[in-house]
């Protein structure tokens, strides 16, 4: 992973005697504003790369990311709009979430979408953070974190997931289904891992990171109602960084909730910008 400053910028030289590491490169912001890129591919995935912006389906989700828009060419947005419509109707989709990040051009871009209809999604706004050192702290209680080797595995830390998530049976169906056929894959491209979290022997938490040459993407984590509080998280945050430093890499970077943005900050995770996340429904 490029860990380096572009030529033109330097490290203030007591920060470089301190050791310290350099700050995101716009590489790395753009890993936390538009995550969905960097997912490996299966068969429920579909990318479509259009003028100005990405269209990303994973299973029934969809999302709209790399928004690059002039600025001051409202038929631009109308047109990516339309094209969106169309490619959620024809992929027999209800709604696509726009991610607006600090790289998403025209400036104006989320308030525009507000007053032509979009709607807040659920959260309305991520934080993207990122640690470039070992993250500050420890699980209240003794944690057992590792990651899936088998397909068995893998499905247990989805359901962990989808049961915090509250997702529909109906839709887990589909999801087990797609996951099974996609794990061959995703073990031999090797860049998507999944960990397990336990307590006194029980399956408790859910992780995934994604490694890119940029950094590693912290892409989902969840703990089951009845374990939180007890610093599941923080034990799988911890995982997925020794993970990525056994992996040559030491960048993390995460677009993060309201519930886990205030526990990566307490554990030393710094701010990148905020994203504003806007629906746009199927007409």
């Amino acid at each position: 992973m490029d860990e380096t400053l572009p030529e033109d910028e330097e490290i203030p030289a007591e920060e470089a005697e301190a050791g310290a590491p350099p700050p995101p490169t716009e590489e790395q912001v753009a890993l936390a504003e538009e995550p969905g890129l960097w997912v490996p591919d299966d068969r429920s995935r579909m990318v479509f790369h259009g003028v100005g912006f990405s269209f990303v389906q994973q299973g029934r989700s969809a999302w709209v990311h790399r928004l690059r828009l002039p600025e001051n060419d409202d038929d631009e947005v109308q047109r990516v709009m339309n094209h969106v419509d169309a490619i959620l109707s024809i992929r027999e989709l209800e709604e696509a979430t726009w991610w607006l990040g600090k790289q998403t051009t025209p400036s104006y871009l989320g308030e525009y979408l507000a007053e032509l209809g979009l709607e807040p999604d659920d959260p309305p706004e991520l934080r993207s953070l990122t640690i470039a050192k070992a993250p500050e702290g420890e699980p209240k209680v003794e944690v057992e974190v590792r990651r899936a080797s088998t397909v068995e595995e893998f499905l247990q830390g989805l359901e962990i997931d989808w049961a915090a998530f509250e997702i529909a049976e109906e839709e887990r169906e589909l999801r087990r289904a797609e996951a099974r056929e996609a794990w061959p894959k995703y073990q031999l491209d090797g860049t998507l891992s999944v960990y397990l979290a336990f307590v006194e022997g029980e399956p408790v938490g859910f992780g995934r990171d994604v490694f890119t040459r940029h950094g590693v993407i912290m892409l989902g984590g969840a703990t089951l109602p009845e374990a939180r509080g007890q610093g599941v998280y923080t034990a799988l945050v911890l995982a997925r960084w020794a993970h990525a430093v056994e992996r040559g890499s030491q960048r993390l970077v995460v677009s993060a909730g309201p519930q886990s943005a205030p526990v990566l900050e307490h554990l030393g995770f710094e701010s990148m910008g905020k994203v504003r996340l806007l629906r746009q429904k199927v007409t």
